[in-house]
């Protein structure tokens, strides 16, 4: 009996496409007949002790589905948690990687790459005519498999498709690929369990390669408000008032460049700029044994709130961004307000005397001067940066602390103003000022997505416009040797540009900052090396 009430606990916080989701990762355990005429949370749990395959005392099974699917909060109902979850996997993980990557590229396309995907494949004669409507992408998976287009083996057609309609989330079947070639290369005793690997997520620490690494040029992106929209099938518009907004796909742009092409192109350039730099002007120190520490957090899964697609994207972005620049970087990620917390409290209680500066970027939801964690409980933007004062981190006194926040500050959306040449300007109205995010102590920098009071816009797989302006600046101006704060101003134009598809909705980030000297970060190298 009480197992069936965990059960019973779960499913009411399960909806249709949670379910939906739960029976495509199980496709390989249970009957495909079966499987169809599930409806509910409590049905598909029926039809796994039916199996064998759940019954109180082994549960780990359900276990790892919730923990596939994001519904991390759901675990604490098996008496477990995500970390002990995952640290199980290896040896006891039942869904296998093929299964897993079909899942994780599904969460990752909209319904904009769905109807393109559809498309593609019907001009192949893949898709019958009756597979083009209301279909979803697990749905249109499974009819692949069926007729045997794809399988675990064979993800060329995938691949072709995607590498038109979403190239980013080609390096996810890169990595399963080199995994899998992995696995049969390893001489084992089949007697021995096989480990079965950890597929790059869009939240994990990855190295990608370096032909395949990209940051986008600036494009027109097409934002839509977390409001019931036909592209997401929103129902709980409460859920999502207070919360970052979620956009449609951008337009496709061909002009998309890397990293790599930036530094290569503009470091000839920046021999001479950064030698430029009159003797006079106020550097901070950046000649220390190491560059500093960079810590990301990057919160995906909430309690209530809906999950922050597209967060993997900024975050692993910042990673290679910050790599390149010489800082150690750590992402942790799906922290709880008292998690990030202790991170501060850490990171803090780290020697920062052989370093030149301290970098930390929080990626999550957020409301008026705070910041949101996955347990949905806020803290304030001052607290968080008040760990680092001159008083309360002595080894990080007179450098430059830099905190890149990604959040929304409130649920209002900026509106386009028409200039005409030449016209008198209206005076902005002047709003609240950031009175307890930047503390009195000298040295810091605080970077905000947006100004108070304001949403911000976050693609489900390119990322948000802020965090993109940011890392893409930084790849093109670092090597000219620009500072800091001329970067920024250039990440407000950038994303001050950007627009919605009627011309109505907008954004702009707000710097502010206590610094008493210029941030010129020293010349990196020409090419990332991981």
């Amino acid at each position: 009996m009480a197992f069936c009430l965990k059960l019973y606990g779960i499913d009411e916080h399960l909806g249709n496409e949670e379910v939906e989701g739960l029976k495509f990762l199980c496709h390989d355990l249970l009957p495909g007949k079966k499987l169809m005429t599930v409806q509910s949370g409590l049905e598909f749990f029926q039809l796994l002790m039916s199996n064998g395959l759940i019954e109180d005392g082994n549960d780990f099974l359900l276990a790892e589905l919730l923990y596939l699917t994001g519904q991390h909060k759901l675990l604490k109902m098996l008496d477990t948690d995500r970390n002990k979850v995952q640290e199980a996997l290896p040896t006891k993980g039942t869904i296998s990687p093929y299964r897993r990557l079909l899942y994780e590229l599904s969460e990752n396309l909209v319904k904009e790459d769905l109807e393109s995907i559809i498309f593609l494949l019907s001009t192949n004669d893949v898709l019958r005519k009756k597979q083009k409507d209301n279909t979803s992408v697990l749905e249109l998976l499974c009819y692949l498999e069926k007729m045997e287009v794809i399988s675990q083996d064979n993800l060329s057609v995938l691949e072709d498709i995607l590498g038109k309609v979403s190239p980013d989330l080609l390096r996810r079947i890169s990595k399963y690929k080199e995994e899998m070639a992995s696995l049969q290369s390893q001489d084992t005793d089949p007697s021995e369990t096989t480990t079965l690997p950890t597929l790059c997520t869009e939240y994990e620490e990855y190295s990608p390669p370096e032909d395949t690494y990209r940051l986008p040029l600036p494009i027109k992106d097409d934002p839509d408000m977390n409001m019931e929209h036909p592209a997401y099938s929103i129902t709980d518009r409460s859920l999502r008032e207070h919360t970052q907004t979620v956009h449609e796909a951008p337009e496709r742009d061909s002009k998309s460049g890397n990293i790599e092409h930036y530094i290569s192109e503009l470091s000839l350039n920046a021999e001479s700029t950064s030698g430029g730099i009159p003797e006079q002007e106020a550097l901070y120190e950046m000649n220390r044994k190491h560059r500093g520490h960079c810590l990301i957090i990057s919160n995906l899964n909430f309690m209530k709130n809906q999950p922050r697609k597209g967060t993997g994207k900024d975050a692993d972005d910042l990673y290679d961004v910050f790599t390149w620049l010489g800082l150690e970087v750590e992402i942790c990620k799906d922290q709880t307000a008292e998690e990030i917390s202790k991170q501060m409290e850490r990171y803090k209680s780290k020697d920062h005397n052989e370093r030149d500066c301290f970098i930390c970027c929080i990626l999550t939801h957020g409301e008026s001067g705070a910041i949101m964690g996955a347990d949905d409980a806020v803290i304030s933007i001052h607290d968080v940066m008040s760990y680092f004062t001159a008083t309360n981190c002595p080894s990080l006194a007179t450098k430059p602390k830099l905190f890149f926040i990604q959040a929304c500050q409130g649920k209002e959306t900026q509106k386009a103003a028409c200039v005409e040449a030449d016209a008198n300007v209206p005076r902005p109205v002047e709003r609240r000022r950031y009175v307890q995010t930047i503390p009195d102590q000298a040295d810091f920098l605080l970077g905000m997505s947006t100004v108070d009071g304001y949403s911000s816009f976050r693609h489900v797989t390119k990322g948000t416009w802020y965090i993109q302006a940011l890392c893409e600046n930084l790849a093109k101006s670092v090597p000219r040797g620009e500072d800091i704060l001329s970067i920024l101003t250039k990440v407000n134009q950038d994303v001050s540009l950007k627009e919605d598809r009627d011309g109505k909705k907008k954004q702009m980030p707000m710097p502010a900052y206590t610094l008493r000297k210029k941030i010129i970060f020293p010349l990196p190298p020409s090419r990332f090396q991981y």
